[in-house]
């Protein structure tokens, strides 16, 4: 049992946020957690982005970043056609093809499910009409609850 972390879940593992326990928690004890490799590209602008609003030190920024890099095991992406995939779900959910990403990647591995905290995008995934889209979103809060079955 597989499940992929989106962006916004496993930056809760390094960032003091609402729910970020529970992202600790899922980490610790939860299924087989996966991140694609791109999703590197958003952590680290969003961790430099901590140090450069003052938040943390260069030093914790570098932390955090090795700490996300080397303990969340990430799957190469290059040679999967994930961009094709991304862009028809964002046409027929009309969300945006970048989260989507996420969605045609899970999609791709065969997860069992994607760990959000982004409500529109759930949102959008519950109420495509398309079984594979419907079943993949789950948020920590669920997770928690123990609804994930």
């Amino acid at each position: 049992m597989v499940w992929v972390l989106d962006a916004s879940v496993a930056l809760k593992l390094v960032l003091e946020e609402p729910e970020s326990e529970l992202a600790d928690r899922l980490y610790r004890s939860g299924p087989e957690l996966v991140v694609p490799d791109f999703w590197l590209n958003e952590a680290c602008n969003v961790i430099w982005l901590q140090a450069h609003r003052g938040l943390w030190s260069p030093e914790h920024a570098r932390q955090g970043f090795a700490f996300i890099r080397d303990y969340l095991p990430q799957k190469r992406t290059s040679g999967m056609d994930l961009h094709g995939p991304a862009l028809e779900i964002g046409l027929s959910i009309n969300h945006s093809p970048y989260d989507c990403l996420y969605a045609a990647f899970a999609l791709g591995i065969g997860a069992e499910r994607l760990v959000l905290s982004d409500k529109p995008f759930e949102r959008a995934l519950r109420q495509s009409g398309h079984a594979g889209l419907a079943r993949l979103p789950i948020t920590l809060g669920e997770w928690a609850a123990g609804s994930h079955h």
